[in-house]
């Protein structure tokens, strides 16, 4: 059996590596779809889909997943809810079942007659990639919620600043926000 797991990874946490280490406990092979693979450089999506794929497979080389059961695929966003899912499945690979716990996403495959499963959740509030953009952004306290691959990319990549370049470029339409706030207005 083949799964699916649909994630922006931005970035990848320790949240995520453990719902992807259950997700194989069920599965032969599992496609891992880096989602919105088109959209970079956002207080939302600051990394490119290249940097998320290198983060991705790093991450789970470091925590032993085997990624010959893997398919890591990043795919672009058609923003047409409709389409959505005839769109992944012209780009991916066949599964079985698609694994989320997301009660729209799950509708989405279950209208067009697709398996759908949940996972587990670890921690939400700890490992959420939200809150983790906001500590980078405030320069401390994510290191704990993420792998050791993950934060040394995020420094190799600048990711900080990349953040507060997009803070300080949206501050003039914003005035007074935080970069925290504008990370959760936008």
């Amino acid at each position: 059996m083949r799964g699916l797991f649909i994630a922006r990874f931005q970035p990848i946490h320790l949240g995520h590596i453990k719902v992807i280490k259950s997700i194989l406990k069920e599965t032969e092979e599992l496609i891992i779809a880096i989602a919105a693979a088109q959209i970079s450089h956002t207080l939302q999506n600051p990394l490119t889909a290249g940097e998320r794929y290198e983060m991705v497979r790093s991450a789970l080389i470091n925590q032993g997943v085997d990624l010959e059961r893997l398919h890591i695929i990043p795919v672009q966003d058609i923003l047409d809810n409709a389409l959505w899912v005839h769109h992944l499945r012209r780009l991916l690979p066949a599964f079985d079942v698609m694994y989320s716990n997301n009660p729209f996403t799950k509708r989405l495959f279950e209208e067009a007659d697709l398996p759908t499963s949940g996972t587990e959740v670890f921690e939400r509030e700890k490992f959420s990639s939200t809150k983790i953009r906001e500590q980078i952004l405030a320069g401390r306290g994510y290191s704990k919620s993420i792998e050791n691959s993950t934060k040394l990319f995020i420094k190799t990549w600048n990711i900080r600043e990349r953040l507060q370049a997009v803070v300080e470029s949206d501050q003039p339409s914003k005035p007074g926000l935080t970069g925290s706030e504008l990370l959760k207005n936008k």
